[in-house]
């Protein structure tokens, strides 16, 4: 098994070759591909990152390469991080359209190009935004059971954490959901949600306890009065109060609000994105089946509802996902991830044809 990390010399591209490397998802005869672009510093500077992994991890280190077209990219695992990202401003909130313009181009390239020269076996995670545009163009391509946007399995496990924070659990011991778009159109599954070590009744009150007098189809109209909120403070630069804010909401709120404020307050998620999209490979690279949320290319025949990319659970394994699971929701979340797709197939066609 060789793992490709396109988009190597970004911020989330060389934090997760260090969480590869550290987490040893790679034998010492195994590869690891770094790839850049030759135009400005990756030609340079992708070959002084390789010798400081090197440098860092003698012991366990794979063999590791350098690459710089998506004609080069030769792995069993791709890693897809390259493409412009949200800046990082205290008076400007994510453009999801503008990165969707910007990256259109870079999937189309990789995916063509591994369409051509791969060996069709390929497996293939996406973490550039908009997630499901890069799960779409690749989806066109390759085997759409062997791509899978990262963006959900990111979401669901913010949400856990946000939810084990306030039992005072750790976040393995949560089950429930955050699926939908990787966007603004996420949709909180909670109707399924328990805590492990936790009785039936105790479950429900910590269900009631979460939900209060909200119902699943307020969530996405509350994201959106809650992030025009956090953006009068970010203008006036109020960043510690952004992120009072932001904590003072309820668990599946906070798992939406932070990372946003952690973002436009400078720091970015490179950390925690790489980590998860590494947490999500080993889960897969086991080789056994396991249920992961991620984005997928679903037809009519998937689930519920119309062909189109959306996140939802799959079934997973180093070949790829085989079917939907875990989507026995009430009416009202199954109506909210109906609408989700429709956001999604609204705003994949716009960028289409801008």
């Amino acid at each position: 098994m060789d793992i490709a990390i396109i988009g190597a010399n970004g911020d989330v591209g060389r934090a997760l070759a260090v969480q590869i490397i550290s987490r040893q998802l790679l034998s010492p005869r195994q590869r690891l591909q770094l790839v850049g672009r030759r135009e400005g510093g990756s030609a340079s500077a992708l070959h002084g990152f390789r010798a400081d992994l090197y440098d860092a991890f003698a012991e366990i280190t794979p063999e590791i390469d350098v690459a710089f077209s998506p004609e080069d990219v030769a792995a069993d695992l791709i890693l897809f991080c390259a493409g412009r990202t949200a800046p990082t401003s205290s008076s400007q909130m994510v453009s999801r359209h503008d990165l969707a313009l910007s990256n259109r181009a870079v999937f189309e390239s990789y995916a063509q190009s591994l369409a051509r020269r791969g060996h069709g076996e390929e497996l293939v995670i996406v973490v550039t935004n908009p997630v499901e545009l890069g799960v779409e163009v690749f989806s066109r391509y390759l085997d759409p059971h062997r791509v899978l946007g990262m963006g959900a399995y990111q979401d669901t496990m913010r949400l856990r954490r946000e939810i084990a924070a306030d039992f005072g659990v750790r976040r393995q011991r949560v089950h429930g959901y955050m699926l939908g778009e990787h966007g603004d159109a996420l949709v909180p599954i909670l109707s399924r949600f328990w805590i492990y070590g936790f009785d039936e009744a105790e479950n429900a009150r910590a269900l009631q306890r979460l939900r209060g007098d909200r119902h699943p189809s307020q969530f996405a109209a509350t994201v959106l009065s809650q992030k025009a909120a956090l953006a009068t403070y970010l203008k006036n630069g109020e960043v510690e109060q952004a992120f009072r804010y932001a904590e003072a909401q309820p668990p599946d709120m906070r798992a939406v609000l932070l990372p946003l404020v952690t973002h436009i307050a400078g720091a970015k998620t490179a950390v925690s994105t790489a980590a998860v999209t590494a947490e999500m490979a080993e889960q897969i690279l086991t080789g056994a089946q396991s249920v992961i949320p991620a984005q997928v290319s679903l037809t009519s025949e998937d689930w519920f509802g119309p062909a189109g990319v959306l996140g939802v659970p799959v079934i997973c394994s180093l070949r790829g996902w085989t079917r939907v699971t875990d989507l026995d929701v009430d009416d009202e979340e199954r109506d909210c991830l109906l609408a989700a797709a429709a956001t999604i197939r609204d705003r994949l066609a716009s960028w289409s044809a801008s």
